[in-house]
């Protein structure tokens, strides 16, 4: 049976952690914090949930608890806030983990396991002696917060943001790891857009780029609000994996290797009888190339081009060079007139900008051998990651069949396009695709604008619908607001039959507009999500319209309306019945 009561933090002293902060404090100066409260539990226990912002609050889990204990605490008797809980055993809360304020909040110890259906936790120290599981969504966040575990993390969902301090010793086991703190691989790391595979709509804040950070994306008041409800906040593993399945048996080990150059042109994102493509993910742009001969007659590798814009340009390639051989293997090939055998050799070239000029090629070589430059060698890996997160998530759309381009395609028709770019804010309003005050507007960080069906200049231009953001910050040397990324829906509604939509992107301004690949599911799901916010604030302004004209009309009418009817010709008056 467990115990607890209330005590000065100087008693548990001893019970916490040497490293943490709290401890360091109290060493240096015990008085510093002498007028704080602990409540200091003993053995296992189990509660239905845990507020960090008033843990002892009236009907609180935690309050209740210690009022039905053997000796229990008397509702005067419990004060009105605590700095620290600390739990002598194990900890399992069947519901949350939860702390709405950011800024300070009760601290919570536990020198057993914990285990925890759901925690958002920011504000405070969260320290866990031995294992850390959480059944569904870990959200950690805001730099006043700390989590410390020593034994170990179990997690189906963890998300940590906006500077939150982590510490984890032992193993991890993540299903779902979305981690902007900690140098460390993880599924955002290339692209924010899992966070619309995890999260479901109703948990946005806003019309968000992006590019600010996965915790400006969301609204946490709204997910604290779900979790403390019983519900979750996140997707089922089978819906994150359905909506962005990923080929993670490819190039598994990440290294820039023969083997995982040749896999990497060998996927279907390059398409059939075609030998190259290209792709492009924040600020980094990259083409795939397979062996061939090109129309000028020129062979080509196999090779993977990467830019990092006006920082890093990498050349991976596998090339066919002559194999080793003896004097007898020689004539015996020259006799016979057969065809030279060759081996494969892997070549790895770079070079820097400085002040956006590219500087000369050089051999990349990896630390420590002798001539190698660690810079360049360390970006030229995280550019190559980014590549295979690309490749990996399109190789998983292609064995899924392309689920989100056919949701692209079955929500973006042409006639839900002229429908939607109908509406009076592109008709009436942003009506100007050729006046840069009138073509489009922003939405947050998202400009949206359309185009109408009109001629211009005597040329015709069909119906158009476009979205832009801000993709990172403009290089040297580039044109003010280059750094802007677009995708464009063009209908085409000249053609005989049903009309034809079309989707195009760019990764600056002054980039062509480009067919927007069937397989780059993170501009996929983006597209995806800026239409459905946009749409749905736009839509709800207009029905918002409508609603107030026509009440206004009605107010209108009833005003124009005579207070009393006027006399009828042929009724009878008050004084009899006509015709009497």
């Amino acid at each position: 049976m467990p115990t607890a009561r209330l005590c000065p933090l100087a008693d548990v002293a001893h019970r916490l952690p040497p490293a943490g902060w709290m401890a360091e404090r109290l060493a240096q100066d015990p008085a510093a914090l002498a007028n704080e409260t602990a409540l200091w539990i003993t053995g296992d226990v189990q509660w239905p949930a845990l507020h960090l912002d008033a843990p002892l609050a009236p009907g609180s889990p935690l309050g209740s608890w210690l009022q039905d204990l053997a000796d229990g605490f008397g509702a005067d008797s419990l004060p009105s806030a605590l700095f620290l809980i600390l739990v002598d055993g194990d900890l399992r809360i069947d519901g949350a983990l939860t702390s709405a304020d950011t800024d300070g909040t009760t601290h919570l110890i536990v020198a057993g396991n914990a285990h925890l259906h759901n925690a958002v936790v920011g504000g405070q120290l969260v320290c866990v002696q031995g294992t850390l599981r959480v059944d569904e969504l870990l959200w950690g966040h805001h730099n006043h917060g700390e989590l410390w575990v020593h034994g170990g993390l179990q997690a189906r969902v963890a998300l940590f943001t906006d500077e939150y301090h982590l510490h984890i010793k032992g193993s991890e086991q993540v299903d779902f790891l979305l981690d902007e703190v900690r140098n460390v691989p993880h599924l955002a790391e290339f692209s924010s857009e899992i966070v619309g595979a995890v999260f479901a709509p109703e948990f946005y804040d806003g019309v968000d780029a992006g590019e600010g950070g996965l915790a400006a994306m969301l609204n946490r008041n709204q997910v604290l609000a779900a979790v403390r409800a019983g519900q979750s906040a996140v997707r089922t593993s089978a819906g994150i994996d359905a909506d962005q399945p990923m080929a993670h048996d490819l190039c598994a080990d990440n290294a820039i290797s023969i083997e995982n150059i040749r896999a990497v042109v060998h996927t279907p994102v390059i398409a059939h009888k075609e030998h190259k493509a290209s792709g492009w993910f924040l600020q980094t742009d990259f083409s795939l190339c397979q062996r061939h001969v090109d129309e000028e007659g020129d062979a080509r590798d196999d090779n993977v081009f990467i830019t990092v814009w006006k920082a890093w340009d990498f050349y991976l390639s596998v090339e066919q060079v002559p194999a080793p051989r003896n004097w007898l293997e020689r004539l015996a090939t020259k006799v016979w007139r057969s065809a030279v055998p060759t081996a494969a050799q892997r070549t790895l070239l770079y070079r820097r900008y400085t002040q956006g000029e590219p500087g000369p090629w050089q051999v990349l070589t990896p630390p420590p051998d002798a001539g190698s430059a660690p810079e360049a060698w360390k970006a030229c890996e995280h550019a190559w990651r980014g590549v295979l997160d690309y490749v990996r998530k399109a190789v998983g759309q292609h064995r899924a069949r392309y689920p989100l381009y056919q949701r692209l395609q079955a929500t973006l028709t042409a006639e839900h396009i002229e429908a939607f770019t109908s509406l009076p804010v592109f008709a009436e309003q942003y009506n100007d695709w050729w006046d840069s005050d009138r073509s489009g507007y922003w939405e947050d960080e998202v400009w949206v604008g359309a185009r109408q069906p009109c001629m211009h200049n005597g040329v015709p231009w069909g119906r158009v619908l476009k979205y832009s953001w801000r993709n990172g910050d403009d290089a040297p040397g580039d044109d003010e607001d280059n750094a802007h990324s677009a995708y464009q829906i063009d209908v085409d509604e000249a053609r005989e039959g049903p009309a034809v939509v079309e989707f195009s992107y760019t990764q600056r301004q002054s980039d062509s507009r480009a067919p927007l690949p069937r397989c780059a599911a993170d501009h996929v799901a983006r597209l995806l999500r800026f239409h459905g916010l946009v749409q749905a604030r736009i839509r709800a302004r207009h029905e918002e319209a409508q609603a107030q004209q026509t009440e206004a009309r009605g107010l209108e009418a009833a005003a124009q309306r005579p207070a009393t009817p006027p006399p009828t010709a042929g009724l009878p008056d008050a004084g009899g019945v006509e015709g009497r």
